[in-house]
């Protein structure tokens, strides 16, 4: 049926004023905006004291799985399109086996099968009849780990050329892109030729390459340097994922990473940033350990740490590349229910009720936890994330998934946080800008045709809320809570959330989307 959102106030994602108007959506697009649309056979909603903005794209999420499982925690808050296969994991083209137990990822206490191809993860999106629309990016993890392991070794010659025929393989089937975690297992132990290579693939499609950087803290210059580099060597677009700079001790970096992003755009080089609007991230707690540490994997780490002596190298080379302190690390997922007591304690709490150091401690809890051991880290200070998110070139992103234990809050209320607390509360931009850069910014960024705007013909991915009202209705302690304010959430025409609750419609989101955008 055909809906006419009648009375409403539109903010339509260019950045543009925002004005009164109604819009009416037929067959999954907009047929009409402005004043005086009207059609008498069309369902009307009054939206008066609403705004009316474009569906919400999320370019950096860890959703592979739980758009497959029609999950409802980001179409509730707003999202109608959503990018996968971030920071180097993607489900393809993985072995059909347990990822977990190498990488200790994100994946983790989900299905354990991975997928063989981009085609097949497509066909699985297909059948599902995802809530939302979903594009997806060929992670470097998957690829290296099904041809080398997780051995720290640079690729043979043959090795490297299987890796990319893997990627063109997923570029042929429909993925957008390659994206690297060069400080999670095993993409971290690329080297730039390595990368290099990989990304010239890119070039003859014209893909994306995203990244998860080397690093984010002592050394993050030096990791934007590195990202830039690559970029500029392949001739490709280049996304830096979730900028932001960590500890206190490295706050200072942010504006030297801003201007070096600065001068490569005016350079000519095609780049991008995404970042979420809170203080605290969320990773596996084997990102804080030393590279050598990790080569082979999780197992082969759980070895090392059966011998006093490495245990102790592990744990004092981990504290002295500690950006934050140990206070700032909370738990939030285990291995299973009997270190469900962890959940939610920071590391320096449990080491201050064991007696023993905060390092030490950590060590420990990784050990008992079987390397399973997932933390939230408060990283960054307010005016870094103001300046981050407010940067024109930054699309907001929530780089979200559902943990098993305290999910970090942005997975439930990232977009609502910022239409909320950034704009409302903090006044750190103006509304039309802050909707922008969930919507018509990343669609131009990711060239998603026909989506991230309120204009005639376009997609009708649409989200109605309240601008006096809207939040994210959680916090740290209780991150699952829904937001507030939202009334009404609309994929490819069909009304998906419905005064906070979801409709049991389909989104019909049209899985060929990925290739659409890809070419």
């Amino acid at each position: 049926m055909d809906l006419l959102l009648d009375n409403a106030l539109i903010v339509d994602g260019t950045g543009a004023p925002a004005y009164p108007g109604s819009i009416l959506l037929r067959e999954g697009r907009i047929a009409a905006t402005g004043l005086g649309v009207r059609d008498e056979a069309a369902q009307t909603v009054d939206c008066a004291g609403f705004v009316v903005s474009p569906g919400f794209i999320d370019v950096h999420t860890h959703s592979d799985y739980e758009v497959l499982d029609g999950r409802t925690n980001k179409v509730s808050q707003g999202v109608t399109t959503e990018v996968v296969g971030n920071c180097g994991y993607s489900l393809f083209p993985a072995a059909l086996e347990r990822l977990h137990a190498d990488t200790g990822d994100i994946f983790e206490n989900l299905p354990e099968l991975g997928i063989d191809s981009a085609a097949d993860y497509f066909a699985a999106a297909e059948h599902a009849k995802p809530l939302v629309n979903v594009a997806a990016l060929t992670g470097h993890s998957a690829i290296r780990r099904r041809v080398l392991g997780m051995s720290r070794n640079a690729p043979t010659r043959d090795e490297q050329r299987e890796m990319e025929r893997l990627l063109e393989q997923s570029l042929d089937e429909g993925s957008i892109g390659f994206s690297t975690g060069l400080n999670c297992l095993p993409s971290s132990f690329a080297q730039f030729d390595e990368l290099a290579a990989l990304c010239r693939v890119l070039k003859r499609y014209g893909a994306f390459y995203t990244t998860h950087m080397r690093d984010y803290k002592f050394r993050a210059v030096e990791a934007v340097e590195e990202a830039i580099r690559l970029a500029e060597t392949a001739e490709v677009a280049v996304q830096l994922s979730h900028v932001q700079v960590v500890g206190k001790k490295n706050w200072h970096q942010l504006d030297v990473i801003l201007e070096l992003v600065d001068k490569a755009a005016r350079r000519g080089l095609d780049v991008g940033m995404d970042a979420y609007p809170y203080l605290a991230g969320s990773c596996s707690f084997l990102q804080f350990l030393p590279e050598w540490s990790q080569d082979g994997g999780v197992q082969a780490v759980l070895r090392r740490l059966e011998s006093p002596a490495d245990r102790d190298r592990i744990a004092r080379e981990t504290d002295d590349y500690m950006a934050n302190t140990w206070a700032d690390i909370v738990i939030c997922g285990v291995n299973d229910a009997r270190g469900a007591a962890l959940v939610g304690r920071t590391v320096q709490d449990i080491a201050d009720e064991r007696g023993r150091r905060a390092p030490d401690t950590a060590i420990e809890l990784l050990r008992e936890q079987q390397g399973n051991l997932y933390v939230i880290s408060f990283n960054s200070r307010e005016e870094n994330v103001r300046k981050v998110i407010s940067h024109p070139l930054t699309s907001v992103c929530s780089d979200s998934f559902v943990a098993t234990g305290l999910s970090h809050p942005r997975t439930f209320g990232t977009y609502p946080q910022l239409l909320g607390y950034c704009v409302r509360e903090r006044h750190w931009m103006p509304l039309e800008v802050a909707v922008a850069k969930a919507t018509s910014v990343p669609a131009k960024r990711f060239r998603m045709r026909d989506r991230g705007v309120i204009a005639r013909g376009a997609r009708a991915d649409v989200v109605v809320f309240d601008p006096a009202a809207i939040g994210p209705g959680n916090d740290y302690t209780r991150p699952s809570e829904p937001p507030v304010g939202i009334r009404m959430v609309i994929v490819n025409g069909e009304i998906v959330i419905e005064n906070g609750r979801a409709s049991g419609n389909r989104s019909g989101a049209p899985v060929r989307l990925f290739n659409q955008m890809a070419q």
